[in-house]
């Protein structure tokens, strides 16, 4: 028999052999292989759960469901991943939704502002400048709380932003991006302990993205640069080396693995970014460019005399 069930650490839905499951069925045995087929096979053929001896480790788990036939319990894993998606859409629409409410609130507090008059130079010029700098001071709160509501929904739907920055303590010695093939022989000999890969897995977890392909190309943009990229291909096919044998490979799908992204696709888009190479380095020298604008504040804080400060404040609902 085969069981549909949710990985807790990398929330995956996958298909376990029901003799690989404990007895409360909150934890189920997974095969050590790098290979996406072999773990496949190892399912299909329900194997023992040890090789050479050696006890696979074991894996927190949500059970969901039991079948008799290999391919139904793919079906069920199936209907599992595209019900998750659903939910996850539905999340994402009702914060949209009460992110559009309090921009729309917002700007109707803005709107219902009573109507200021053109600076003059009478004697309840003091007075008049008090009520604008109150104006003023109403406007940059609610522009410092719209850009906080911006930034808590981007951080809310995904979990890493494509431009962010690792921690210093979960940083390589090694210099990256990867140049040469030796490059790739040191890496190779410093992830051959569980300590290294770890790290690895954790450095480069952090530079996140905004979706399967952004991810993977956030992540090998800073492992490899295009010259060495366009050396390799996923089987070695050619004259190329094969991506797939190094311990490298299997480093950057752990480190890919999220709710949005299982590893089986972590795979198809690290082919495609290989792949790919060649184009990108033919548009490369058409690429150069900075980037994006930041949100302006509203109000500059440069400071300002009393008439420049009222003309500056009026122009902000004459504009």
């Amino acid at each position: 028999m085969y069981a549909v069930v949710t990985l807790q650490d990398s929330d995956e839905v996958m298909v376990v052999a029901s003799n690989w499951l404990s007895p409360d069925k909150k934890q189920s045995y997974w095969p050590p292989f790098r290979s996406t087929e072999k773990c496949m096979e190892a399912v299909q053929n329900r194997l023992k759960s040890e090789t050479g001896g050696k006890t696979w480790e074991k894996l927190n788990i949500s059970f969901h469901k039991e079948y008799v036939i290999f391919d139904n319990a793919k079906e069920g894993q199936k209907e599992m991943k595209q019900q998750k998606e659903r939910s996850k859409r539905g999340f994402g629409i009702l914060k949209r939704q009460r992110l559009e409410n309090t921009v729309g609130m917002l700007k109707n507090q803005l709107q219902t502002l009573p109507p200021v008059p053109p600076a003059s130079r009478t004697d309840d010029k003091e007075e008049l400048l008090q009520m604008l700098r109150e104006i003023k001071s109403m406007v940059q709160e609610n522009s410092a709380m719209l850009k906080k509501l911006l930034k808590d929904n981007t951080d809310s739907e995904v979990p890493s932003s494509s431009t962010s920055v690792p921690n210093k303590e979960v940083k390589t010695n090694l210099n990256l991006p990867l140049k040469t093939f030796e490059d790739v022989n040191n890496i190779e000999r410093e992830l051959n302990t569980a300590a290294s890969r770890k790290k690895m897995v954790k450095y480069l977890s952090m530079l996140g993205g905004f979706g399967p392909k952004d991810v993977i190309k956030n992540i090998m943009q800073r492992i490899l640069t295009d010259d060495l990229a366009k050396e390799f291909n996923w089987q070695g096919r050619g004259d190329k080396k094969p991506f797939s044998k190094l311990i490298l490979a299997d480093v950057i799908r752990d480190a890919a693995v999220r709710p949005n992204l299982i590893r089986v696709d972590c795979e198809n888009e690290i082919k495609k970014y290989l792949s790919y190479t060649a184009d990108r380095l033919r548009r490369r020298p058409r690429e150069q460019g900075g980037i994006g604008p930041e949100i302006p504040n509203v109000i500059s804080p440069t400071p300002m005399d009393d008439d420049d400060e009222l003309e500056e404040i009026w122009k902000l609902f004459t504009d």
